[in-house]
């Protein structure tokens, strides 16, 4: 008796498990029945070598396997392509020392800001903006009306507009 798998039953049994591994992480069903083709090739090929006792672990680890090599040839970074002046919009500008401090001022100025405003005020803006409830949700928490919270919001937005930073 020969060692070697039989191959319509592999095929017919463990196909559609690898086409959908490598249809997920491709998205591309040509692609796809062309590496599923591949790996089955390469099963039988080795099958006539040895012994392979679990097909279909061997099959995903070459659907893998494949897949690896095929970026490796096919999708390469196009860094030359990209304009130079492009990359300088790439850079984080957000830890930069004077980035940092003028983010540290302006956010001095709104809690100084906030800290001025009428208790209930404060209240929904934190409800509505910093937690982000609905206005139905904060009017429910604080018992009030939903008109009572839009009304207490407008007035918060408008106070830190008109005392945030930049208007010191």
């Amino acid at each position: 008796m020969s060692s070697r798998p039989d191959s319509p039953h592999l095929y017919a049994e463990y196909a559609k498990k690898i086409q959908r591994y490598l249809f997920l992480r491709t998205g591309d069903a040509e692609l796809t029945s062309d590496l599923t083709q591949e790996c089955f090739a390469r099963l039988l090929a080795q099958s006539q070598r040895q012994h392979i006792a679990t097909p279909l672990p061997y099959l995903y680890t070459l659907a893998g396997h494949l897949l690896t090599d095929h970026r490796r040839r096919h999708e390469t970074w196009r860094t030359g392509t990209m304009p130079t002046a492009d990359f300088d919009a790439l850079l984080d500008d957000r830890a930069r020392p004077d980035v940092l401090y003028e983010t540290r001022r302006r956010m001095e100025a709104i809690e100084s800001a906030l800290q001025r405003l009428p208790q209930r005020s404060r209240e929904v803006f934190r409800l509505c903006r910093v937690e982000g409830h609905t206005h139905a949700e904060a009017a429910r928490t604080l018992r009030v009306s939903t008109s009572s919270i839009q009304k207490h919001l407008a007035l918060a937005m408008r106070y830190l507009v008109d005392q945030g930073p930049g208007n010191e």
